[in-house]
C-alpha cells in the first residue's frame, strides 16, 4: 500500500507539495474489443467516466466512452510507460451526440459480414492465421482485422481484395493469444470476469516455478487460462509464499531426531507444519513450525 500511495503522489505532487488532481487533462477511453487508450481533454470538456465522447483517430475520428480519469490515469500510464507528452496521445474532440451513440449498433450489425468475408478470403488464399476479431471504426473509414499466427504472414493479396470489397482502409493487427483472451473476454474457472480483459493493465511472465514455490502440482490444463498459458493470477500470491518459505527448512534437506534421520517431505505454511519422513521403518511424523526451531535452530 505505501508503495502505491507514493505512485500517486510521485504523479500529482507540485512544487508546493501538494497533489492537485483536477488539473490532469488526460482520460483512458476504452473502445469495443477492450481496446483502450489515453486522450487529452485540452478543450476542457464536461466528461466524466461513462460519457461517450469523438476522439481523434488516424486519417479520421472515432467513438469511446471515459474509461478512467482523475487520480488512476498517470498510475496506468506509468504501468504502461507512456509519457503525458507522447505523441501517441491524441485529443478528445468533442461529446458524443445520442444520435451517434445509436448508431453504434449499426457499425455492429456490419461486422459479422465483414468477419465472413474475411474468413472466407483467408481460407481461400490459404493462410495460415487465425481469425480472432474484426472492428470497424466509428467513422466507416478503416477495418481492423485481429488475428494470430506463428509465423510471418504475407496478407498484401488478403488486403487488397478486402479493401476492393468494402471500399475502406484495411488494417491488419496480429496479436498474442493473452491479448485474444483480453480482446474476447471471458469468464474464468473463479468465476469471474478474466482479469485481462477486466482490470489488469499489463502481462507478467508466469513460469512453472511459480506453481512449484506454491505446491501446487503441475497439472497444465488446470493451471492454464483461456489463452493457453499459465494463468496470470498464479502471480497474485507468490511473495506471500516466497517470504512464508523463509521460516521453512528447505524440503528434502535431513534431520535427525531422537526416533533417527529424517528427511523433510513436506511443509504447509499456513498451518505451520511439517513433514518428516524416517527412512527406517518408512514412518512419518507431523512436526509444527515452532517445535522444529526449538529442536534444531541454533539461537
Amino acid at each position: 500500500m505505501s508503495e502505491y500511495l507514493t505512485t500517486v503522489e510521485k504523479a500529482f505532487r507540485e512544487q508546493d507539495g501538494h497533489l492537485k488532481i483536477e488539473d490532469h487533462d488526460i482520460f483512458e477511453i476504452g473502445f469495443r474489443g477492450n481496446r483502450k487508450q489515453f486522450y487529452h481533454n485540452t478543450q476542457k470538456l464536461p466528461i466524466k467516466i461513462g460519457d461517450y465522447v469523438i476522439v481523434e483517430a488516424d486519417s479520421g475520428y472515432d467513438m469511446g466512452m471515459i474509461y478512467t480519469a482523475g487520480i488512476f490515469v498517470p498510475i496506468k500510464m506509468r504501468l504502461k510507460d507512456i509519457e503525458s507528452g507522447s505523441s501517441e496521445i491524441l485529443q478528445i474532440l468533442r461529446n458524443a451526440t445520442p444520435e451517434e451513440i445509436a448508431s453504434v449498433e449499426e457499425i455492429k450489425e456490419r461486422e459479422p459480414e465483414i468477419a465472413r468475408t474475411c474468413r472466407e478470403k483467408i481460407t481461400a488464399h490459404g493462410l495460415e492465421m487465425k481469425f480472432v476479431d474484426v472492428e470497424l471504426r466509428f467513422d466507416r473509414q478503416k477495418i481492423s482485422i485481429f488475428f494470430t499466427a506463428e509465423h510471418r504472414i504475407d496478407f498484401r493479396e488478403l488486403v487488397r481484395g478486402l479493401a476492393s470489397e468494402f471500399r475502406v482502409r484495411i488494417q491488419m493487427v496480429q496479436i498474442s493469444t493473452r491479448d485474444e483472451a483480453r480482446r474476447t473476454g471471458g469468464v474464468g474457472t473463479c468465476g469471474r470476469m478474466l482479469c485481462c480483459s477486466s482490470w489488469l493493465q499489463d502481462f507478467q511472465q508466469v513460469t512453472t516455478e511459480t506453481a512449484k514455490f506454491q505446491n501446487m502440482q503441475l497439472n497444465m490444463s488446470r493451471l492454464s487460462g483461456q489463452c493457453g498459458r499459465l494463468k496470470c493470477c498464479l502471480n497474485y500470491e507468490l511473495d506471500t509464499y516466497m517470504e512464508q518459505l523463509k521460516k521453512f527448512p528447505a524440503i528434502d534437506s535431513m534431520v535427525r531426531t531422537e526416533r533417527g534421520k529424517a528427511r523433510i517431505e513436506k511443509i504447509d505454511i499456513f498451518r505451520e507444519e511439517l513433514w518428516l519422513h524416517y527412512n527406517d521403518d518408512d514412518s512419518w511424523e507431523t512436526m509444527s513450525l515452532d517445535k522444529f526451531k526449538q529442536l534444531f535452530v541454533r539461537k
